[in-house]
């Protein structure tokens, strides 16, 4: 439903949030509250694990193990296919640029809300707010960058979704 990095966006919403109303609970212990506020997340995600592992499927098509027996897949060997992904200057190419774009939001939504916090006297829970906006600027752009790609790979295949990327990353790059 939603794409791109959104979670981190939501993340840096939720946890000072969460934080503030453990700090409450806690009458003030500032290091206990946090890790208390950590334990919400982790239930969560433990819960969701559980959810997936009992009503979960690993493709469209159902589950890799029921594909393999009824000969839908071809089962290949693990260690090759890596192989001839990692000898694929095409695979290092999109690293490369993934790394680029992804690995500059991650550092973002790891670090925004403290630096707001640390360099402007903001409150942990508006600092969050702002930092917030990052990641969820996913909301749209990450779903237009989609639409470009798939209108230039009607039209140009897959040379123009190579090429939209590379546009849309230069501009980004400039911004």
């Amino acid at each position: 439903m939603f794409s791109g990095n959104l979670g981190g966006g939501v993340t840096q919403f939720l946890m000072p949030v969460i934080y503030q109303g453990f700090v409450s609970a806690t009458e003030g212990r500032i290091f206990a509250a946090w890790r208390w506020a950590y334990l919400i997340p982790g239930l969560l995600h433990t819960l969701v694990g559980f959810m997936i592992m009992i009503f979960g499927q690993d493709l469209p098509d159902g589950n890799y193990d029921t594909l393999h027996e009824s000969g839908a897949f071809e089962k290949k060997d693990p260690v090759i296919s890596n192989f001839i992904g990692v000898m694929n200057y095409r695979t290092w190419c999109l690293t490369a640029t993934y790394g680029f774009c992804f690995g500059v939001e991650l550092t973002m939504n790891n670090i925004f809300a403290g630096y707001l916090y640390d360099q402007f006297d903001l409150d942990i829970v508006s600092a969050g707010f702002i930092a917030s906006c990052y990641g969820m600027m996913n909301l749209f752009a990450r779903s237009l960058g989609g639409i470009a790609s798939d209108k230039m790979s009607v039209r140009f295949g897959m040379r123009g979704r190579l090429w939209s990327l590379w546009l849309i990353q230069t501009l980004e790059g400039f911004l």
